[in-house]
Order: structure tokens, then C-alpha cells, then sequence
């Protein structure tokens, strides 16, 4: 800055501090100033081209143009025109607005500033950045002391690859926070996450959502299971934990997870859905970990199941699915067909989208419906190994202490009656099929047989912890209500 540059600023903060009159700055005639309130912070004139005096509805003001620069403490306030009511702590400023603190930035239109509570009210194109995050609104206030911002209408926030809008909210510059509520939606990579407010932590990508929680994910990024496939999974809840970096999210509060997976004419070839009050979704290397808690109810378009809780594991290598694993524990139940299948643990394993093996431990109960006699096969014993073909049972295995009650029918298909029925106990049961139709049954050691004839059937006839609950098999219309289907079915059409 010239000898003039300098003399123009100090003449200005002289006149700015009531030292001298503004008559000997500017040509408008001017009284004495109002002493300042000691308690109002200081602030400096750095830079002005013009200063003048002039009353504004009753209200004495201080009038500065052309390129001014204020500063208060570590504050600074650009504006091209600044009006400063004397008798209050206001200051307009308009043109080219900026105010400058401790790496911030923040732009408008134009700017009330109050000199004592350190806050500006900013509106019209407002613009603040640290460098890194680009924050947009309409108005804001900006609170300079706390470093932070209240937006009160539509507010889009730019952080590298993630974009968060809301219709409100604050933005905490020192934290890297942003608190933005009503309508809130956070696109991070391959993440879609809406939610009534969402918190989000700048610097380690963490994101909160709190009431609606609507989440997509797409595939599971560079990596990660499903990288190259046209996977896609839903989430909703109403409460939200996500950190995007270790590919871990939290849904509490009715969770549901819908999972479509594509083939490459974008036809889905499979559908799960996973319901329970807790999910926990883990996204690592080549595997994806599904882990849901408390009245956890599952559909797959050959499978269903409820229990007490559950872990499903996705191995793909290359973004291709390798191998699938669904582990449930604390009194499960599954269904496949016909067959209705309980224990204390219950494992199912599949590839490519198939079933291909059924494990239960301790306390193995099938039993499954014959609708042509309106019967119910049973079968039981400490352990069960079923075995699959194309989603096809081949073979079930059940022992030791394995016992059996089948029934015995005659006729054709629409007019079989019971003919009789069986009661069988041995070490092991082994029952092999075809097309899903039972072909062979096998009893070993300590082999004991009771036939009954159709008089003498005992009423009733069931093996001990036989319990038919049809009415608990999850259903795909009933995992996926009508609210949550029509908000699936918007977005998807999108």
C-alpha cells in the first residue's frame, strides 16, 4: 500500500472511532458521534476509497464505499458499500460481500452484521468454504465467534464426492459437522441415504439419519462384494449409522434390507429380504456381512425363515458371487416347499443364487405337508443335513435318535384318502428324492417299525416338539409393506 493508501485507512479508523468529525473525510455535513458501547467489540476500518454521514429512517449511519475492508478481532468484512448505524450494532453490508475468519469464507449478496454478538445475517447467493467443502443456500447466519452456520432454507453441501441437501440445518466449520434437517438426502459413493436429519462428519465420512431412514447401496465399491456386478440393496429403518470409509452401516428402529441382484440384461434374478428390529451391514474385502437382531424374518425367492437372530455372509471374488451363507440362531424356523424345518441353530448355504445345503443342530424337527391327504410327514432327531440340486432337494439326513411318522395314501392325484401310516425310530433316517418327490426311505441301526392301519391312527399323531406354524412363514408382500414398496418402487423408477 502507497503513503496515500495508508493515510486513507488511518484517516478512516480515526473516523471510525469518533476521534474527529467525518467532515474532515467527507464533503456531507456531520455532527459529533455517539460514544461507542464499551462492551461492542472493536472494529477497524483496514480499507475504504469514500466515508460520509447520513440519516436513514431516524437513524444516524456511517456510510463507507469503494473496496471496503473491515476487521473485528480475527474477523474480516468485505463489502463494496458498508453502512454502519451508530446508534445500534448493525452494519449492512452489500456488493461483493465476503466475511473472512479463521479459514473461512463466507459470500452473499448482501450481509447485516452485528458488531457486538458477532453474527451475519446473509442473503442471496450465499457461499461459504474452507477451502475443501463448498456450502450453498440462499441465506444464512453465521455465527463468527463459534465458527458456524444456520441455513433456514434449501442448503446444498459439496464435499468431494458427496453431496448432502436439506431444506435447513448448521454447518460447524472447526468440527467439519453438518446437522441438516427436513428432506435430507447424503449421495456419497455408490450410497444413497435419505433420512428427516442426518448428521455428517466431514473428515472421517461418517454419517448419522435419524426418523425415514431410506438408504441404496450400489454393488459394494473397488474391492468389495458386488464391485462389478448390477447388485442392488435398500434399507430402511428409522435410524441410520454409516462410515463409508470401512464400508460399516447400523439400521435400528424395523429394519429391512431388500437386496436385488441383476443379470446383464438387467433382469433381477434374485430377491432377499432380511426384517428384524437391528441390522448390521459389513462390507470388507470380498465379503459382505449381514448381521440382524431380535424377530428376525427372512424371504428368498425359495427360502424363508424367522428366528431370534441371524448372520448372513456373500463371498464374491472379482465381483462375482462365490458362495452365500445364512446362519440362524435361538429356536429358528425355515421353510422350503413343503417342508417346515426347526432346531436351536440352523444354517443354509447356496451358490450362484441356489440352495445347495441345509444344516441343523440339536433338537432337528421336518415336517412337511401332504396337501393331497391334508397330512402332516414329520421327521426328528439331534441333527439334519439336507442336500440340494439346482434348488431341488435331493436328500435329507437326520440322527442320531432319529424317528419318523409318514402317512400311507392310495388314488390318484385330486382323490388320494390315507391308506394307513408308519411310526419309525432308528440311529439314522436317510430319505433321498426326485424332482423333489420322496423316491427312497431308509432306516439304521436299531431299526423299529409300527405300522396303523387308517381305524387306528392315534389322534393325535405327532412326534414330541412337533409344532405346525405355517402362519409364521415370511412373505415377500408382508416383509415388504405397501409404504415402504411404494417408496421402493418410486426410487427404483426413476
Amino acid at each position: 500500500m502507497g503513503i496515500s493508501g495508508v493515510h486513507r485507512v488511518i484517516a478512516a479508523a480515526v473516523v471510525w472511532c469518533g476521534l474527529i468529525p467525518p467532515a474532515a473525510f467527507a464533503q456531507s455535513e456531520a455532527e459529533p458521534l455517539t460514544p461507542r458501547d464499551t462492551t461492542e467489540k472493536q472494529v477497524d476500518i483496514l480499507q475504504a476509497d469514500r466515508l460520509s454521514r447520513a440519516v436513514f429512517d431516524d437513524q444516524p449511519v456511517q456510510i463507507l464505499e469503494g473496496a471496503v475492508r473491515l476487521r473485528q478481532e480475527q474477523t474480516d468484512l468485505w463489502a463494496d458499500r458498508v453502512v454502519r448505524y451508530l446508534e445500534q450494532d448493525r452494519v449492512v453490508l452489500t456488493g461483493r460481500v465476503m466475511i473472512v475468519e479463521r479459514g473461512d469464507s463466507l459470500r452473499a449478496d448482501s450481509i447485516v452484521y452485528n458488531t457486538r454478538l458477532k453474527q451475519g445475517q446473509a442473503t442471496g447467493r450465499v457461499h461459504l468454504t474452507d477451502g475443501d467443502v463448498q456450502v450453498y443456500a440462499p441465506s444464512a447466519l453465521y455465527y463468527a465467534d463459534q465458527k458456524r452456520t444456520d441455513f433456514d432454507r434449501e442448503v446444498r453441501l459439496v464435499d468431494s464426492l458427496t453431496v448432502l441437501t436439506s431444506l435447513g440445518g448448521q454447518y460447524y466449520s472447526d468440527e467439519k459437522r453438518a446437522e441438516f434437517y427436513t428432506d435430507v438426502v447424503l449421495d456419497e459413493d455408490r450410497t444413497h441415504l435419505e433420512a428427516d436429519s442426518i448428521t455428517y462428519f466431514r473428515e472421517t465420512e461418517v454419517s448419522i439419519g435419524r426418523g425415514n431412514v431410506f438408504v441404496q447401496r450400489l454393488g459394494g465399491g473397488e474391492g468389495v462384494a458386488d464391485a462389478d456386478t448390477l447388485s442392488q440393496s435398500f434399507l430402511f429403518g428409522a435410524y441410520a449409522f454409516n462410515d463409508n470409509r470401512s464400508g460399516y452401516s447400523r439400521i435400528e428402529g424395523d429394519a429391512l434390507l431388500v437386496q436385488f441382484r441383476r443379470d446383464s440384461t438387467g433382469v433381477d434374478t434374485d430377491t432377499l429380504l432380511m426384517r428384524a428390529l437391528k441390522l448390521d451391514v459389513i462390507r470388507e474385502d470380498s465379503l459382505q456381512r449381514l448381521i440382524a437382531v431380535d424377530s428376525v424374518r427372512v424371504w428368498q425367492k425359495t427360502f424363508a425363515a424367522v428366528a431370534d437372530s441371524s448372520v448372513y455372509d456373500r463371498i464374491a471374488r472379482e465381483g462375482r458371487p462365490l458362495r452365500e451363507e445364512n446362519r440362524f440362531f435361538v429356536r429358528p424356523m425355515a421353510w422350503y416347499e413343503q417342508y417346515q424345518l426347526s432346531g436351536d441353530t440352523l444354517r443354509a448355504t447356496a451358490t450362484a443364487g441356489s440352495i445347495d445345503s441345509l444344516f441343523i443342530r440339536e433338537n432337528a424337527f421336518a415336517a412337511q405337508e401332504d396337501t393331497s391327504i391334508s397330512r402332516i410327514h414329520q421327521l426328528r432327531g439331534q441333527h439334519l443335513t439336507g442336500l440340494f440340486r439346482s434348488d431341488s432337494l435331493r436328500s435329507l439326513v437326520i440322527g442320531p435318535q432319529a424317528e419318523a411318522i409318514y402317512y400311507l395314501r392310495e388314488g390318484e392325484a385330486g382323490a388320494a384318502v390315507v391308506s394307513g401310516a408308519m411310526k419309525t425310530s432308528g440311529d439314522r433316517i436317510d430319505l433321498r428324492f426326485k424332482d423333489n418327490t420322496l423316491s427312497r426311505f431308509t432306516t439304521a441301526f436299531g431299526t423299529e417299525n409300527v405300522y396303523y392301519a387308517v381305524s387306528l391312527i392315534p389322534s393325535p399323531f405327532e412326534l414330541q416338539g412337533f409344532a405346525w406354524r405355517p402362519e409364521w412363514r415370511p412373505a415377500k408382500t408382508t416383509l415388504l409393506d405397501a409404504e415402504r414398496r411404494a417408496r421402493l418402487d418410486a426410487f427404483r423408477s426413476q
